[in-house]
C-alpha cells in the first residue's frame, strides 16, 4: 500500500509537470522559424553521453526508450521515475549577426517519465517531453502599400510541441522484444508581429496562433544474443510512419491596449511528419564496455513541405558512442557502480535554406552511477555545430549541458529480496 501511494502521488506530479522552457536572451535558435520549429531528436537518457545512440541498448535500472521495445528489460516488479533538464549556451556568427544578438543561453525540463514492470514479458512507460521548441526574435522594416514610409517591425515566436506517451512493450522470449509507442503530439506555435510608429505613438501588434495536435505512433524491435564467453550483442529497430498533424489558426490584433480582433478562428490546416526508419547494433565486452552504433533515415522530401526560400528535404543522422562500465561486487553479485561515456554524430537536417543545407554535428561525454540504492543520476555535455555563414545564413556555436535523475524502487515483492 505505501508503494502504491507512492506511485500515485507521482502520477498526479506528472499530470501538473510539463517541459518547461525556463529563460532566454534575444533568440535561441533562428531555424526554430521554419515549420513546427526545431526538433529535437535527443533521447534525454542515460544514451545523451553517447550521442544518444541507443536503439540496440536496453537496461535494468535506467529508463532507456530510444527503442520503444527496449523497456522490456527493466527489473522485474520495480517501478522507475525519470526527470530532465538541459541547459544550451550559443554563440552565432554570419551576417545578420551583431554585438548585441551573438550569443544566447537557455534551459529546460525536457522530460519526465514513470515505467514499470510487473511481471516477467510486460513492461509499460508513460511520460512528457517536448517535441520541438520555437525561440527566436527578428527586428526589421516594412511599408505600406501606397506610403514609402518605413515602421520599425519586429517578429516573435514562441510555443512548440510536446509529447504526450504511452510505451508497451513484450518479451518474447529470452532475447527478443518488441514495443509500440503511442503518443499525443499537441501544442501552440505562436507568431507575433510588432509594427512601431514612432510619430503617431502607435503600436500594432498581430499574434497568429496554430494549435496542433494528433496521434502518433511507432513500433520497435530489439534482439540481443550471447556470442562467447566474454561478447554479447544487439540489434534493434524502429519505425515511425507518416502522421497528419490538424492546426487550428486564430487572430489577435491590438493597437497599443485596443483589441482590434480578438481570438478570431481564421482556417484549418495540417502538417505532416515523414515516415521515419531507424536501426542500431551494439556489442558488449565483459559486460563492462559497450560499443553502439545507431542510423536514422526520415523522408521528409516525399512531403514536398516548401515555402519562398526554404525547404525540408529528407535527412540522414549518424551517431556512435561508447561506455565504460565500473563495477563492484555486492553481495556475491556484480553491481554497476559508475559509468562514462564519449559519442559523437553527423546530422544532415531537415532543413534547406537558399538551396544550402543546414546540418549539423557535435561530441558528446557523460557520466553516471546509484547515489543510493534507490537515486540514480547521469550527466552529459555535449559541444557542436550547426548551420552555415554561407548564402547570410548563420552558424550556431552551442555547448549544451544535460542533467537527469531516475528514482527507483519496488511496488511489491512477495517475500522476494532485491538489492
Amino acid at each position: 500500500m505505501k508503494q502504491l501511494k507512492k506511485i500515485i502521488a507521482f502520477y498526479f506530479l506528472f499530470c501538473l509537470v510539463k517541459p518547461v522552457h525556463t529563460f532566454s536572451q534575444n533568440m535561441n535558435s533562428p531555424y526554430s522559424v521554419y515549420g513546427i520549429g526545431d526538433i529535437d531528436f535527443r533521447a534525454y537518457n542515460r544514451t545523451n553521453g553517447m550521442a544518444s545512440t541507443g536503439l540496440a541498448l536496453s537496461s535494468s535500472f535506467y529508463l532507456i526508450d530510444n527503442n520503444p521495445a527496449a523497456i522490456a528489460g527493466l527489473t522485474r516488479s520495480f517501478y522507475l521515475i525519470n526527470a530532465t533538464a538541459a541547459g544550451k549556451f550559443v554563440q552565432y556568427s554570419g551576417e545578420p549577426i551583431t554585438a548585441g544578438n551573438s550569443s544566447n543561453k537557455d534551459f529546460w525540463v525536457k522530460r519526465f517519465g514513470l515505467a514499470i514492470k510487473l511481471n516477467k514479458i510486460w513492461a509499460g512507460s508513460i511520460g512528457i517531453s517536448q517535441f520541438s521548441n520555437i525561440n527566436y526574435r527578428f527586428t526589421g522594416s516594412k511599408s505600406v502599400d501606397g506610403s514609402a514610409t518605413k515602421y520599425i517591425t519586429g517578429y516573435e515566436g514562441d510555443g512548440g510541441l510536446n509529447e504526450y506517451y504511452w510505451t508497451n512493450a513484450v518479451s518474447l522470449g529470452k532475447h527478443f522484444s518488441v514495443g509500440l509507442k503511442s503518443s499525443i503530439i499537441a501544442g501552440p506555435i505562436n507568431q507575433t508581429e510588432t509594427i512601431s510608429d514612432e510619430a503617431l505613438q502607435s503600436v500594432i501588434t498581430t499574434k497568429q496562433q496554430d494549435y496542433l495536435g494528433q496521434a502518433r505512433f511507432q513500433t520497435g524491435a530489439l534482439y540481443s544474443a550471447i556470442l562467447n564467453k566474454r561478447w554479447g550483442f544487439s540489434i534493434g529497430g524502429k519505425f515511425i510512419p507518416k502522421t497528419r498533424m490538424i492546426s487550428e489558426r486564430t487572430l489577435t490584433v491590438t493597437e497599443n491596449d485596443a483589441v482590434i480582433v480578438n481570438d478570431e478562428f481564421l482556417k484549418n490546416d495540417r502538417f505532416y511528419l515523414p515516415n521515419i526508419y531507424a536501426a542500431g547494433i551494439a556489442f558488449n565486452h565483459d559486460k563492462k564496455t559497450t560499443f553502439a552504433i545507431d542510423y536514422t533515415y526520415e523522408d521528409w522530401s516525399s512531403l514536398n513541405i516548401k515555402q519562398n526560400g526554404w525547404r525540408l528535404i529528407s535527412s540522414n543522422r549518424f551517431s556512435a558512442g561508447v561506455e565504460f562500465s565500473k563495477q563492484q561486487m555486492r553481495l556475491n553479485q556484480s553491481v554497476e557502480k559508475r559509468y562514462f561515456q564519449l559519442g559523437g554524430f553527423i546530422n544532415n537536417t531537415y532543413l534547406q535554406i537558399r538551396n544550402k543545407a543546414v546540418n549539423e554535428f557535435g561530441f558528446t561525454a557523460g557520466m553516471g552511477g546509484a547515489l543510493n540504492s534507490n537515486l540514480l543520476y547521469s550527466i552529459s555535455a555535449e559541444a557542436g555545430q550547426r548551420g552555415t555563414t554561407q548564402a547570410k545564413l548563420i552558424k550556431e556555436n552551442y555547448f549544451q549541458f544535460t542533467l537527469g535523475f531516475s528514482f527507483r524502487d519496488y511496488l511489491f515483492s512477495k517475500g522476494r529480496k532485491y538489492d
